[in-house]
């Protein structure tokens, strides 16, 4: 198994051993779809919709990666696939005349076992389901920036958190306090971080207030979140 096989089945071994949309959840599923974004063989088109084929592929990857089994030696190759066999129907959606027309749930559709429908192939939901899912769709924006500051977090490639620190203390500093009291379930106590990193908790609270929030709030704006205005 190569390097990009075993990344692939750790990250997966992770999305399925936790809980769906929990935090670490989200972050190993952020990192499974950037690495299937990168796979040699993934489907493509010219068609300019061809961006929300993929979305849609990617929301159908996350609900079923528990289902991925690999059927060769290859988990990359099995993987491109089994997501291949998906994403061509939406891309053969992109080109149909009336694609904005109502889908028949009902319509055949040919699949590799045989012919089946649209609604055998939907998840199995009562109308608690289906609001869930509704108001899973509503917030992705907001959860898709969310996962994308906890990565950023975790790499802090610009060294922006690492470098922000009480003098003295780079030891204290934004990104090991961001891990520990953002990121970290359940979050360490203020008073006990202090404590082992040698920090005055007048001094951590501080810094954390006044440097390391609004550089956290700097950071999401850049990927693109919104604060809602307040009535």
């Amino acid at each position: 198994m190569d390097d990009l096989d075993e990344r692939l089945s750790a990250l997966i071994a992770e999305v399925r051993h936790n809980p769906a949309n929990s935090r670490k959840w989200r972050s190993a599923m952020h990192k499974l779809l950037w690495e299937i974004q990168q796979l040699p063989g993934l489907k493509k088109s010219a068609h300019q919709d061809y961006p929300e084929a993929l979305n849609r592929t990617f929301e159908w990857v996350s609900r079923e990666i528990a289902k991925f089994e690999p059927r060769s030696p290859s988990v990359s190759k099995s993987l491109v696939n089994w997501i291949n066999g998906y994403l061509s129907w939406r891309i053969k959606d992109l080109y149909s005349p009336d694609k904005d027309a109502p889908i028949s749930l009902d319509a055949p559709l040919a699949v590799d076992a045989g012919e089946t429908t649209r609604l055998e192939l939907l998840p199995d939901f009562r109308l608690s389901g289906l609001e869930g899912m509704i108001e899973s769709i509503q917030k992705e924006p907001t959860q898709r920036i969310a996962i994308q500051l906890e990565l950023y977090i975790e790499q802090d490639p610009e060294g922006k958190l690492k470098n922000s620190y009480p003098r003295s203390y780079p030891q204290c500093n934004c990104q090991l306090l961001s891990l520990r009291i953002r990121l970290k379930d359940p979050p360490d106590k203020f008073q006990d971080l202090a404590e082992e990193l040698s920090v005055k908790y007048t001094t951590l609270n501080s810094h954390w207030k006044r440097k390391c929030e609004p550089l956290l709030q700097e950071i999401a704006r850049t990927l693109g979140y919104k604060q809602e205005s307040q009535p």
